[in-house]
């Protein structure tokens, strides 16, 4: 009852020359009763107008007569928004969100924060930006109270996930009602833990309106998307407690708008809209609506212009219908036997023919709805090919170093024959894999930089010209050499050292320090050459001259041998004038940690001293602003774990850890940089090409302090610890973080290897299951793990290091004793790797190398890398197809791990520990005593039918 309908007006049923300019003379009634109505959208020009008209009941399967009266030249506008939404309907705000931006209830006066207007679902609509929103007012008393019965709801068009549509209420516990987009895109109910939180089922689109609606009474909270039912909550714990007086937001929580996207159709109610007024509304208010139909014209006449069409692809034609006495009126496309509604109420249907594949059959279906029945009439349309798809092949070579760049050209074989049919320009999209490669696409060709592992490398292109797409393939067959040569800095002119510099040594086991410049030679006029003494240990080594170039200019350099040894330089002209002196200089070996709080190794409130170390260098942390003095002079420091007292350097506790044991170890000084930042996901850390030192970044301000010290070609290693925030689904792409981890991760060593070209090896680590409880939904967190296990099949020269075992634990953060172990395992594999340490054994995690089915399906036999320990206890942790309790026990033979299974089974996939059901005491490991990645659905073969493939 007192349902507001939306009714549609347009020119093909309605002259809007014979009304009043603004439709001030139209007026509503039923059964000689009038009603109430408001204009909403009237534009005479285009013929279109929505008007809202309250209507008293709405009788389920039957039909209903509106009139529509106008005409009346003196009549003055009757529209009026609080007659069509009232209390006595159960409203109590109602934004249309229009250029008018008022409340039809006048109990709030909505302040605009920078939204602008956009084309709505309904009229117009509210776009708003990144920090824009409505504050709706903070002091409303009319609002529901305490746990009173209410309705929420608005059109949503999100262009990204993580933003919250609208909130009102305080924030206190049980206090708010927020409307919340959240990824994976769907709609959180978030009401401050009380039994009102409930969350929709499904995927909503992005770009696209959904209309969702949130009803709540005490013990059930409901909520709807497009007129239907989508979840329940029922619950008598925790009612909604909100006070009086409340605060009300669209596009975001006392006045922080986080919000992407339009909002149209805002509305809260104080009673709780049923499922049916629910449906109704949607069907109404939808594009195709199904609830209203035109203006009825007299007659009783329906045909179509036309009963049989060819067109030709890419061409248009209008097709019309005379309905006389039609109450409504469908235009439907029906192709390959499934119908589509293309248009509602509407005389004439503009037909796209589109771009075809070969000549194809359609038909478009008028149905009309008449008072006796529905009548029809059929179209049927040819659609004949005219423009040819693109015919190619691709060129490039079949083997590749993975260093000289190749291209891979497509040859087109129909080019002309496409421009003499006017075909539209050429898209070429490019994909390479599976595993990391350095790539550009440049004037229609794919250019190949560098490849990061071995293998047969797939590059696929697809190409369009406005029609179907075409895909071609190439193989080529991948070799990297086993050792790079090493890429040299480009010196500046006028480069020199400063106090306390680090020089990273290159293969030849030594750093070059060089001085660069140029004299003043008015000022030393007689100077015909420059010396340079360089000193260890304050004991001169070695003593080099060059003459003065005409200018003045002059370039230096001397060698220095890596180890703990104090260099100075002495600069000066002619035999004995010494002009400067540099000091503090040392030579060793340079690393990279990156990632988030694990891998900056500070958040703890354990305390312990902010020792540092002559022979530990860092560069100061850069400050976001580019003319920051804090960004300016000699930014040499000796880092500490953790800045504690305005100190510019920290390497975290396992970075100052690992560091300290490499200079007893190995007797270098070492250079470390923790560019690792809490709380982040791996689209933070990726590389602006239009401006890499950006440091408004992450990856920028860590490539700045590298590039100030001067080490971008002496970083050796990375060490990255990452993955909490990508376990769930709050990245940009509103999907889950594992579905991207792969690519994110290749475009991010991308920007490691064009920047650091000498770096070696990455290190990796697999985080801990469900860590820092943001495991997300569905298991994404475990399938955020198998990404990171199966990295270094993209990479060659990467190695993966597991989390999960160390003691103690830290289900999020680790105490100190858990971080050093971060740096134990660590230290072996870059004495092994870098130092020629020889090595006993497997110094990695364990990882699952393949899984066999046997013929009879009833045992499994897991091949790991290197040899593992089998404990009973663990027949609990593997789960097939996503189903536990089907293993029986286990035994091992060196690198193979068999399962015996309760039951032969039809499973495809296998699994080996999930976040939801864990303990640290129950872990598969090596004989190394290092525990096993975990792995997530890897496909499984049977004995004799090939090899496994996984799911990723």
């Amino acid at each position: 009852e007192n349902v507001p309908v939306l009714i549609h007006l347009h020119r093909d049923f309605f002259d809007f020359a014979s009304a009043q300019p603004s439709g001030q003379d139209i007026r509503f009634s039923a059964n000689g009763s009038n009603l109430a109505h408001q204009i909403d959208h009237w534009d005479a020009i285009a013929g279109s107008a929505s008007i809202w008209v309250r209507v008293p009941k709405i009788q389920g399967n039957a039909r209903q007569e509106l009139t529509l009266h106008w005409g009346n030249p003196e009549a003055k506008s009757q529209s009026d928004g609080a007659g069509v939404f009232a209390a006595s309907n159960h409203y109590l705000s109602v934004l249309h969100m229009d250029d008018g931006l008022i409340d039809e209830l006048g109990n709030v006066e909505p302040l605009n924060r920078e939204t602008t207007l956009s084309p709505g679902r309904i009229g117009s609509a509210r776009h708003l930006g990144s920090g824009q929103g409505i504050l709706g007012g903070e002091k409303i008393e009319s609002y529901p109270v305490g746990s009173q019965s209410h309705s929420t709801e608005a059109w949503i068009r999100p262009e990204r996930s993580n933003g919250r549509v609208l909130g009102w209420g305080n924030e206190h516990g049980q206090g708010k009602v927020i409307m919340h987009f959240k990824s994976p895109p769907h709609v959180e109910m978030e009401c401050y833990f009380s039994g009102a939180n409930v969350s929709s089922l499904g995927r909503i689109p992005l770009n696209q309106w959904t209309h969702i609606l949130h009803t709540y009474e005490k013990g059930n909270s409901r909520i709807y998307v497009n007129g239907e039912l989508s979840n329940t909550s029922q619950t008598a714990d925790a009612p909604l407690a909100i006070k009086s007086p409340a605060r009300f937001y669209v596009g975001g929580w006392y006045n922080n708008y986080d919000y992407v996207g339009d909002i149209d159709e805002v509305r809260i109610s104080n009673a709780v809209r049923s499922a049916d007024w629910a449906k109704l509304q949607f069907e109404n208010q939808k594009e195709l609506q199904t609830l209203a139909g035109p203006v009825v014209l007299r007659g009783d006449r329906f045909g179509v212009s036309t009963d049989r069409l060819t067109i030709t692809e890419g061409s248009q034609t209008s097709i019309t219908a005379e309905a006389l006495g039609a109450q409504k009126i469908y235009w439907i496309l029906v192709e390959d036997q499934k119908e589509t509604i293309v248009a509602v109420d509407r005389l004439t249907y503009p037909f796209d023919a589109g771009r075809v594949q070969g000549d194809t059959q359609v038909t478009l279906r008028c149905k009309a709805i008449y008072p006796e029945g529905v009548r029809t009439r059929d179209i049927a349309i040819a659609v004949k090919e005219k423009i040819p798809e693109p015919n190619f092949t691709l060129d490039a070579p079949r083997t590749w170093n993975g260093r000289d760049p190749i291209e891979v050209i497509p040859r087109l074989g129909n080019l002309e024959a496409m421009k003499d049919a006017g075909a539209g320009p050429l898209n070429i999209r490019w994909e390479a894999g599976p595993f990391a490669i350095l790539q550009e696409p440049t004037q229609g060709k794919l250019l190949l930089k560098r490849s990061q592992q071995s293998g047969t490398l797939r590059v696929i292109a697809t190409i369009d010209n406005g029609g179907q797409s075409v895909s071609q393939s190439i193989d080529i067959a991948v070799t990297e050499p086993d050792q790079d040569p090493w890429v040299d800095r480009a010196i500046g002119k006028d480069e020199k050292p400063q106090e306390g510099q680090f020089y990273a040594r290159d293969p030849s086991n030594r750093g070059t320090l060089h001085y660069n410049g140029k004299l003043d030679v008015s000022v030393l006029a007689d100077s015909k050459s420059v010396f340079l003494k360089l000193y260890a240990d304050d004991r001169l080594i070695e003593t080099v001259t060059s003459e003065l170039g005409a200018d003045g200019s002059y370039a230096l350099s001397v060698k220095l041998s890596p180890g703990l040894i104090k260099y100075r330089v002495e600069f000066g002209v002619d035999q004995d004038r010494v002009l400067a002196s540099v000091g503090d200089i040392v030579c060793g070996d340079a690393y990279l940690i990156d990632g988030q709080s694990n891998a900056l190794a500070t958040d703890t409130s354990e305390k312990s001293p902010a020792e540092t170390s002559t022979w530990i260098r860092s560069y100061a942390i850069a400050s976001q602003n580019p003319g920051d003095k804090d960004n300016q002079g000699n930014l040499w420091v000796l880092p500490v774990w953790k800045a504690q007292q305005g100190q510019r350097a920290e390497l975290g506790w396992w970075g100052m850890e690992l560091a300290k044991r490499l200079v007893e170890s190995q007797k270098v000084p070492i250079f470390m940089i923790n560019a690792a930042v809490g709380g982040t996901r791996i689209d933070q850390h990726q590389r602006n090409a239009a401006n890499p030192t950006d440091l408004s970044s992450i990856y920028g301000r860590m490539l700045w302090r590298i590039e100030q010290a001067r080490l971008t070609h002496g970083i050796r290693a990375i060490l990255w610890h990452q993955g909490e925030n990508d376990q769930g689904s709050d990245g940009p792409t509103g999907g889950f973080g594992w579905e991207t981890y792969h690519p994110l991760f290749i475009q991010m060593a991308a920007g490691w290897k064009q920047d650091f070209p000498n770096v070696q090896r990455y290190y990796v680590f697999q985080i801990w299951p469900n860590s820092c409880s943001m495991g997300g939904r569905n298991g994404s967190g475990d399938m955020l793990r198998e990404k990171q296990r199966t990295l270094p099949e993209l990479f060659s020269r990467m190695r993966i290091l597991s989390t999960l075992g160390v003691q103690p634990e830290g289900g999020c953060h680790f105490p100190l004793e858990g971080w050093g172990k971060f740096a134990q395992m660590l230290e072996p594999l870059l004495e092994r790797d870098f130092y020629g340490k020889d090595s006993q054994g497997a110094l990695t995690a364990p990882n699952l190398q393949r899984a066999v089915l046997d013929a009879k399906r009833s045992s499994i036999e897991l091949e790991f890398d290197q040899p593992i320990v089998w404990d009973e206890r663990l027949k609990s942790e593997f789960y097939l197809d996503g189903v536990k309790g089907k293993v029986s026990g286990g035994s091992v033979s060196g690198r193979v791990l068999t399962l015996q299974l309760v039951e032969p089974t039809e499973a495809t996939k296998i699994t080996y520990l999930k976040e939801i059901d864990w303990k640290q005491d129950r872990l598969l490991r090596g004989t190394n005593g290092i525990a096993a990645l975990t792995f997530c659905n890897v496909g499984m073969v049977v004995s004799g039918r090939g090899d496994s493939s996984d799911s990723r």
